[in-house]
């Protein structure tokens, strides 16, 4: 199948080999999951200087997914200083961590989940932790940045909300409060973590918005949240809340509606100023700016850009978006401008149905 991907540029299929001797300049590396349920697989994609994406390479997690979507974000992390690669195993209830070394993924552990199917990963300098679905649960490990290994955390399984419908986990940039969108039941939960990384006390508050989904932190302990609204047409929303020093959750900013329908997926970049939702069933990217307060403003929503776009990622220099679609299997690229709207470059097909999660470095 990977032999098949090609590059497509403004809807024109581009098949490019390079000059003998020329030497590709990578910008990126992107990283997504398969998902697959027989075998599940991390695929990686280089992408280089102008946006194009060259070819996959695969690597086994060991475990299995469900072949299907997780209704979830972040079923991929990278660790904090970017040397691992955390991958959720929705199907087998496990963790995979990747050891990069240079262009590969070495499979460095692989640990049991104490909840049932893990959609989510956060992951910390020593702790990582998992959002499970199956039984409305979350679970930590203790992380070694030396060897790669996870160890369980004893008692560090928490219940969420019953029939919580979990999206996903993250950890604050202090690594010292772990945030969780329940997107089922309209609330989002914190947990603080003591200096051994078990959850202290928890805080619930009722989101901004309807059907909040996936998140990311800015600036000064302030995160960001898409709002599918039960995916009634043109009524998404986004909120800006910020984490407080016990702990708990203020809302900033919200419900201010991107016009769209069902945003779901959210990233940021890593400077603070701009955030983007996929908005999935309306087929288009939202751009806001952030101020320095955390307010939002919807600064461009444009239309048909991607089929059924299902995860974001931000590139490294913060010049380009990188967009997981699930309605015709592609990843593709676009320039972030300096006033946060979005311009086409590249993209790349022939992923797998099922296909989720989405990193850069």
């Amino acid at each position: 199948m990977h032999n098949q991907l090609k590059w497509t540029a403004f809807g024109l299929s581009l098949f490019i080999l390079p000059p003998a001797g020329f030497a590709e300049v990578w910008h990126d590396t992107v990283y997504t999951l398969t998902n697959d349920a027989g075998a599940n697989e991390v695929l990686a994609f280089k992408v280089n200087h102008t946006g194009e994406i060259g070819d996959s390479v695969s690597f086994a997690t060991g475990g299995t997914g469900t072949g299907q979507g997780l209704g979830n974000q972040g079923a991929l992390a990278l660790s904090p200083n970017g040397r691992f690669l955390f991958a959720v195993n929705a199907g087998s209830n496990d963790l995979s961590v990747f050891r990069l070394a240079g262009d590969k993924l070495k499979l460095s552990d692989r640990q049991p989940d104490a909840g049932v199917t893990p959609v989510s990963v956060a992951a910390g300098h020593d702790w990582v932790y998992v959002v499970n679905s199956g039984d409305d649960s979350i679970f930590g490990y203790q992380f070694n940045e030396v060897s790669g290994k996870l160890t369980p955390i004893a008692n560090s399984y928490r219940k969420l909300s019953s029939g919580s419908g979990a999206a996903e986990i993250r950890f604050n940039r202090d690594e010292d409060v772990l945030v969780v969108t329940e997107k089922a039941v309209n609330k989002i939960t914190s947990f603080t973590l003591d200096a051994n990384g078990l959850p202290l006390s928890s805080h619930v508050i009722n989101s901004a918005g309807v059907t909040p989904y996936g998140f990311a932190f800015g600036n000064h302990n302030q995160f960001f949240v898409a709002e599918a609204d039960g995916g009634a047409a043109n009524a998404a929303t986004v909120s800006a809340y910020q984490l407080l020093a016990d702990g708990s959750i203020d809302v900033v900013d919200g419900a201010l509606a991107t016009g769209k329908t069902a945003a779901c997926w959210l990233a940021t970049t890593p400077n603070g100023k701009w955030a983007f939702t996929a908005d999935t069933p309306a087929n288009t990217i939202s751009s806001f700016a952030i101020d320095g307060a955390g307010n939002l403003k919807l600064v461009q929503s444009s239309a048909a850009l991607e089929n059924h776009p299902t995860d974001l990622a931000v590139g490294v220099s913060e010049s380009e978006l990188y967009v997981l679609s699930g309605g015709d299997h592609t990843i593709a690229v676009y320039g972030i401008n300096y006033a946060g709207a979005l311009t086409k470059k590249f993209s790349v097909s022939g992923l797998p149905a099922g296909t989720t999660g989405l990193v850069a470095r």
